[in-house]
Parts: C-alpha cells; structure tokens; sequence
C-alpha cells in the first residue's frame, strides 16, 4: 500500500508474478487469456 497500490491490486499482482512462467509457457493464446480472467474474477 505504500506504493500506491490497494490490498487487492497488489495481491492480484502478486500470484500473477507467480503464475507468471507457467503461463507464458502456454502456446494457445486464448486458453491463456481465459486461465488470466479467471484468475481476475477469483481474486475480486
């Protein structure tokens, strides 16, 4: 939060830093983008 971010934003970024190298390893761009939605829609 010091860094201007909100609880939320910053958890949201933070598995995604985790999930990061497991997905960019995915070759199929939509099942990509459909794993990082659902992501979103967890942490909401």
């Amino acid at each position: 939060m010091s860094r201007g971010f909100e609880k939320k934003e910053a958890m949201k970024l933070m598995v995604r830093a985790r999930f990061n190298k497991i997905i960019e390893t995915i070759k199929n761009e939509e099942l990509k983008g459909r794993i990082l939605e659902e992501m979103d829609e967890r942490l909401d």
